[in-house]
């Protein structure tokens, strides 16, 4: 039957219940009664077994652990125990795999080796483990040893004697009235039992009822759970089950809007940045992103700011999410636009702050580094809003210089224009043959390995240092192989992007 079939239509449990108690439940007690009545050295093992090895059985049970620590009080105590509990008990033993007595109801036999007396035989038709004989005391009893075992290993035996005249006699009281007793609880327990059946395949019905009205997507169904019996348990966890399942249908509808966002959020970093490193004449250039698990705000442009130079624009939103994707889609077109109508660093990010702290939201701002690369003037000229400093290198020396001008981040609320420019400054650099800018986000310096120590300035400025000298391509496949080796499986928890600008006497462009 598929998931879908419904079952065939039949005899529901409560006629099923009261059939098989109205044919069964007479046939078996009268079958009791005749088996009894004529059999009644059956009924003594049938009465061994049920009284005689269910002591034995919780005697056995309750002394391994103390077998197996040798405490012979608490061993004491269960054999004393079990035969007062247990009228007809003549007494109860324990004895070790060595067959010495630890404990029994007579203590003058503690310590002493066990022993079958004479004459032991094993009663017709009773289980194993179950012998009859005469004590030293003359008492006819039947002996039931059952093994006390730990781990599959036996350690002991736990030994039962019952009277076999308590018994007898209870046997004989009971054939009297047998017939009368058997048709009372006949009468009565088949009745009882009916009622019994009604009312729980009644509330049986209900949750049944309730467990397909939530398999049909019915969630804010109403359980009632007005019993404290089985039931009840079932109606409360099916009431349970459809909160969790509720709980974990909003989970998934905010977990799959959560996946839409991001995607969506992946698309536009995407598609803000370039496709293609720039090649100019005097110039080799190599980026480098690699985006972490959660959208972050890294951006990265070039801009051609004509004469054959190089407008070069590193930039980091505050936020992540479709947030930061939006407000980066803003910087980019603001960049672009003002790039056309300032000629220097610091009108452009000053302009470009003056048009973004009317739209960005409050919580958020952007840290920026722009660099004009003039490869024909031999010089540089840049502005830092509160971004890492940028490195020059000069491979040709060694010298490693931190560019690091003054500048709070673009779009704060509370900086107007005027403020803004008066505090960013614009600084130039002379821009030798085979000098290297590298420009970066703090997703860097900040990345972490498994003990959750930064990669660090320190660790950048030597991979500069190292592999300068190759040239853009050979810095930037460098520096992201040591931050591979230095992060290994530890996840990434920012963007990581830089990129790294060469001027190159007689160099046509490129990486």
């Amino acid at each position: 039957m598929t998931g879908t079939e419904r079952p065939r239509v039949g005899l529901g449990l409560k006629a099923k219940f009261m059939l098989w108690l109205a044919l069964f439940v007479p046939l078996m007690m009268l079958a009791a009664y005749g088996y009894f009545s004529r059999h009644q050295q059956a009924a003594l093992a049938a009465e061994i077994a049920l009284r005689g090895q269910a002591i034995c059985g919780s005697l056995a049970s309750g002394a391994e652990d103390a077998l197996v620590m040798g405490d012979d009080l608490a061993l004491a105590k269960l054999t004393a125990d079990a035969a007062a509990r247990n009228p007809g008990v003549v007494f109860c033993s324990v004895v070790d795999a060595r067959g010495m007595i630890w404990a029994h109801s007579d203590l003058s036999l503690v310590n002493t080796p066990a022993t079958v007396p004479a004459g032991a035989v094993r009663p017709a038709g009773a289980a194993e483990g179950i012998l009859a004989y005469r004590t030293a005391r003359g008492v006819d009893v039947f002996d039931i040893a059952r093994p006390i075992a730990v781990g599959g290993t036996a350690i002991g035996t736990a030994h039962v004697a019952i009277s076999r005249e308590s018994i007898r006699q209870a046997i004989a009281r009971a054939r009297g009235g047998i017939a009368l007793v058997t048709a009372a609880i006949m009468a009565v327990g088949i009745a009882g039992m009916l009622a019994m059946v009604s009312l729980v395949i009644g509330s049986l019905g209900r949750v049944t009822a309730d467990i397909e009205a939530i398999g049909n997507g019915d969630l804010d169904r109403r359980i009632e759970a007005d019993r404290s019996d089985e039931v009840g348990t079932i109606a409360l966890a099916v009431g349970a089950m459809a909160a969790k399942l509720k709980t974990a249908r909003l989970q998934l509808i905010e977990q799959e809007r959560l996946k839409k966002e991001l995607q969506i959020a992946r698309d536009i970093q995407t598609a803000l940045l370039p496709t293609a490193d720039p090649a100019l004449p005097g110039l080799a250039v190599a980026s480098y992103y690699r985006a972490a698990s959660e959208v972050g705000g890294d951006y990265y442009d070039f801009i051609d700011a004509g004469g054959g130079r190089l407008g070069l624009v590193v930039a980091d939103v505050s936020g992540k999410g479709v947030a930061g994707s939006m407000v980066m889609t803003m910087l980019r077109s603001i960049i672009r636009i003002e790039a056309a109508r300032n000629d220097s660093p610091h009108g452009l990010v000053s302009a470009v702050h003056a048009a973004l702290r009317r739209d960005i939201p409050e919580d958020m701002f952007v840290t920026l580094f722009y660099a004009v690369l003039d490869p024909g003037a031999r010089r540089l000229r840049f502005c830092c809003a509160g971004h890492n400093p940028a490195y020059l290198f000069s491979p040709g020396t060694g010298r490693l210089l931190a560019l690091k001008s003054a500048g709070q981040p673009l779009g704060l609320s509370f900086t107007d224009e005027r403020a803004f420019g008066e505090q960013l400054r614009e600084e130039s650099q002379p821009f030798g043959d085979g000098d290297i800018l590298v420009v970066y986000t703090d997703g860097v310096t900040e990345a972490v390995d498994l003990r959750r120590e930064q990669f660090g300035e320190a660790r950048m400025e030597d991979a500069i240092r190292s592999c300068g000298s190759g040239g853009p391509a050979a810095l930037k496949a460098g520096l992201a192989a040591r931050l591979e080796a230095f992060t290994g499986r530890e996840p990434q928890a920012d963007d990581i992007t830089f990129v790294i600008a060469q001027r190159k006497d007689n160099q046509e462009g490129g990486a």
